[in-house]
């Protein structure tokens, strides 16, 4: 229950991983603050799922940077198992139902460092363009469009060239057995959380905030933003007076691109194997998923789908279907009879998301330290949308919850 008016030094609107890093960063330095969340549950985009009898990461999977991670701490502390192995992305990907042979995965390797370098020296020269207008259409051009849609959630002709060059190199990608979504919902116990409070309105004028929500209106020294840069930009939140110019453009400078998933029960004889294994549907088109066989150690298989192709399978109900198709065309008929029930995202329809996690916009990448600045002292924005190096990840949205409550401190 949210306590009477003026009894909290800082409102944080989101509960979901910057925010929860916020919270108890203030809470550390001896600050009151109230956490108004729209939806049930804390966790934001980091959500586990249980209908399959099996943890399933909904949403953010990944402890990116693991040995880092303040999550990866946080997962030891809430008595997870963090599962210390690469996942085998890149060159070591599995086309369909065939391992990659040596000179294959060589050829992987040496074709993206290629990529990647040309990029790098759009950025190098100061170019923010689409990755699409560096790139070369070659045979290896196809794969590398996927690998955009699943990393960044958009299309190559949507990805900024400073900005994908600017983002870190994460070289310990782990997983939480019990799934990453627990571990974030577990770091919200014990912070002041009111659910299911959607707030309308924000007022900023000085001295202090006046927030307005379903659950009444409080106010506070300062106010705390976390909500996604696609919600902000659909003008979900009214702030008075208006946000000022350079911030309303960051917020639709930076949308969130869309990616979704289907998981699928496995049945016992399949199950029994516990072979964790990533492979791609095809390596000659982008419009193809990329799966997971045993993620986290789990029996179930996951397809993950990523840009255009996630967008309009989600807006026609067809998620589903599309990878069982594709699975079919890998492994036969046969196969699809170790596939019990399955459970699809739909994260682009998400009225409190709009999407998975952000994308700068060719030409406005800059535009993510403008939204990572305070607008005022009473107001402020965090999320994985304000971190140059660490966007779409767990860790970004840390670092920048962490960076917007010492600022308000």
């Amino acid at each position: 229950m949210l306590r009477s008016m003026s009894d909290y030094d800082v409102i944080i609107v989101g509960a979901g991983a910057a925010g929860i890093a916020a919270a108890r960063r203030l809470r550390e330095a001896g600050r009151t603050c109230v956490l108004l969340e729209a939806r049930a549950r804390p966790g934001g985009r980091a959500v586990t799922d249980h209908s399959l009898d099996a943890p399933a990461d909904l949403g953010a999977a990944w402890l990116h940077f693991a040995d880092e991670n303040a999550w990866t701490r946080l997962a030891e502390a809430a008595g997870c198992h963090v599962i210390r192995r690469e996942p085998g992305w890149g060159p070591d990907t599995w086309i369909g139902a065939q391992p990659p042979t040596d000179e294959q995965r060589a050829a992987a390797a040496a074709n993206y460092q290629r990529y990647e370098m040309l990029i790098e020296a759009a950025a190098a020269q100061g170019r923010d363009v689409s990755v699409a207008s560096v790139l070369p259409q070659d045979e290896y051009r196809p794969r590398f469009d996927g690998v955009m849609t699943w990393a960044v959630g958009v299309e190559s002709r949507d990805v900024s060239t400073l900005d994908l060059a600017r983002y870190a190199d994460s070289r310990n990608n782990w997983a939480v057995r019990e799934g990453l979504g627990t571990v974030v919902a577990h770091a919200a116990a014990g912070l002041d959380v009111a659910l299911q409070t959607v707030v309308n309105a924000i007022h900023w004028a000085g001295p202090g905030v006046r927030v307005e929500s379903t659950a009444g209106t409080l106010t506070a020294a300062a106010a705390l933003v976390t909500v996604p840069t696609s919600v902000l930009a659909a003008g979900s939140i009214r702030f008075n007076p208006p946000l000022p110019t350079p911030w309303q453009q960051a917020a639709g400078n930076l949308p969130l691109g869309v990616a979704n998933k289907v998981f699928f029960a496995l049945g016992p004889e399949c199950a029994a194997t516990g072979e964790w294994r990533n492979f791609v549907g095809r390596a000659d088109t982008s419009r193809t998923c990329t799966y997971t066989l045993f993620p986290a150690g789990q029996p179930l298989l996951v397809a993950y789908f990523g840009g255009d192709l996630s967008r309009e399978l989600e807006a026609r109900g067809e998620l589903e279907n599309f990878a069982r198709d594709e699975l079919r065309g890998i492994f036969g008929a046969q196969f699809m009879t170790h596939l019990g029930a399955a459970r699809s995202t739909a994260w682009g329809s998400d009225p409190y998301a709009l999407g998975s996690y952000s994308a700068a916009r060719p030409g406005f990448a800059d535009d993510r330290q403008t939204l990572a600045r305070p607008v005022a002292p009473q107001l402020c924005f965090a999320g994985e949308a304000c971190s140059s190096e660490h966007y779409g990840t767990l860790y970004g949205a840390w670092l920048s919850g962490r960076a917007a409550a010492e600022s308000l401190l």
